[in-house]
């Protein structure tokens, strides 16, 4: 069964979470930051002021070039509460719909309870020409925990 889906992006400046998520309807969601270290462009300031946005704020936001050197970020649906995930189990217990993680500047992995999610970010990856394009399945999962 397809969890989500992992691929590398290019180490560079721009409005990568609009590239990695704009096949999404983002503005459905409230998007929680847990974890980051991502900075605007030039200015080197940093990017999230507060630790959760609505889906417009977030979409805005996703606009705006930035640098992203970890990232951990899950979007609920605007009544769903929020739950600190720590491992996949959590995720599947969660509201959370979808969890974003990227680490050391390259390395994305999402995870996603629609499967329909799952392949539009996967079909996306393709058209963005990300590399070591794969979905993520129950049989193949080696993440142990759910932080960056």
């Amino acid at each position: 069964m397809i969890i989500g889906v992992t691929f590398d992006i290019e180490q560079c400046t721009g409005k990568m979470l609009w590239q990695i998520l704009k096949c999404i309807d983002i503005e459905s969601y409230i998007w929680y930051v847990e974890q980051d270290a991502v900075y605007t462009s030039p200015s080197g300031e940093t990017f999230f002021k507060k630790d959760s946005y609505d889906g417009s704020e977030f979409l805005k936001l996703a606009l705006v070039d930035h640098y992203i050197i970890f990232l951990k970020a899950g979007a609920y649906l605007k009544n769903g509460g929020y739950f600190d995930i720590k491992t996949y189990e959590d995720f599947v217990k969660s509201d959370c719909q979808l969890l974003l993680l990227i680490c050391d500047c390259e390395y994305v992995d999402i995870y996603a309870k629609d499967k329909n999610i799952s392949k539009a970010i996967y079909e996306n990856a393709i058209a963005n020409n990300f590399t070591n394009l794969e979905y993520v399945t129950e049989e193949n999962d080696g993440r142990t925990g759910m932080d960056v």
